[in-house]
């Protein structure tokens, strides 16, 4: 039960400044409203800056060090998008949708009134809160708060969710507005009883598809087929790419330049598929021979820059370009 004195100083501003930035006309400075491209279409950000994004930022704070549902995977320090995957290997159907409009259609009324039944705070103090953290009565779209904030005013439509997943015995996740089904059998009735919960808390969902495990099955980015986890084709692609740009560099500049790039990328993909997978052990494989053969062409560039600056025998170019093929006859 915080007053509003209780949470302006946990924002650390002066209860009358605090009053001030949840006033809509003197809030509006501190809101930026503008449209960027989002694939083939437009998405439009309006988040806090200044004084009002500080307030926004501790707020955030705060309402972190709630607990979290398991299921509930972003926004969550520790999660990434691999882990919300991995809970769904091994499953034989997945069933995946999104919440239209997620942010936008979350309103300053749900937010207050979440504030006031899920935590029991006073009305006037859940109203202030709701005022701070919307703009033109919505949930800001590019807000720090925004994430963690959403997540708790619709906690109880996750929750109704995932008690019916736990009764079907199926395994479930959410990744901000991306909501993962999986196991052995996902009942067709299952879709009817999920929407109509989504639509009772004021939402829409789209995007459903139902999937078997017999080809890769994306979540959130990452690829699931059977017990492993893999990468996008255009992943796979862009390593040709690379491993060719580096068969290809001449300089020593462009050698270092090329395998940072091409290790980079290896790396991502290790991180997704596992270290301690079959593709994952090859890829630390073929990184350690990328870095040990740097290191030879490295030396090289090395001791010639210290013949420069001390007078000795210089390399010719010829015999340069000799001990690099040395190298790269180990094959890059």
């Amino acid at each position: 039960m915080p007053t509003q004195r209780d949470v302006a100083r946990l924002v650390r501003q002066t209860p009358s400044d605090l009053q001030l930035l949840a006033t809509p006309q003197f809030k509006d400075q501190f809101i930026v409203r503008r449209t960027i491209p989002s694939g083939t279409k437009s998405r439009d950000l309006v988040y806090p800056v200044a004084r009002l994004r500080g307030v926004h930022e501790r707020l955030k704070i705060h309402l972190s060090k709630i607990i979290q549902p398991s299921y509930l995977m972003s926004p969550r320090k520790g999660r990434a998008q691999r882990d919300n995957a991995a809970v769904h290997l091994d499953a034989t159907q997945y069933l995946t949708l999104d919440l239209k409009q997620f942010y936008p259609s979350t309103t300053r009324g749900m937010i207050r009134s979440s504030l006031a039944e899920q935590f029991g705070m006073a009305i006037d103090v859940a109203g202030l809160i709701a005022h701070l953290a919307t703009a033109d009565d919505t949930a800001c779209l590019g807000s720090p708060l925004t994430p963690v904030l959403a997540s708790l005013v619709h906690r109880p439509m996750f929750d109704a969710i995932a008690d019916l997943c736990e009764a079907e015995g199926l395994r479930y996740t959410v990744w901000v507005d991306d909501l993962t089904i999986s196991g052995e059998n996902i009942p067709g009735d299952l879709v009817a009883a999920i929407r109509k919960i989504i639509a009772k808390n004021g939402l829409k969902s789209h995007k459903l598809q139902f999937r078997t495990g017999k080809r890769p099955v994306f979540i959130t980015g990452v690829g699931v087929v059977g017990a492993n986890l893999v990468v996008r084709r255009n992943v796979e692609v862009r390593s040709q790419e690379l491993w060719g740009e580096l068969k290809a560099a001449q300089t020593y500049e462009e050698i270092d330049t090329a395998s940072t790039r091409l290790l980079s990328h290896l790396g991502g993909i290790r991180y997704v598929v596992g270290s301690k997978s079959w593709r994952g052990q090859k890829i630390s494989n073929e990184m350690n021979s990328i870095r040990q053969k740097r290191a030879k062409v490295m030396r090289i560039n090395t001791e010639q820059a210290v013949a420069r600056t001390t007078g000795l025998k210089r390399l010719t170019p010829e015999e340069a370009f000799a001990r690099k093929d040395e190298i790269e006859a180990v094959g890059f």
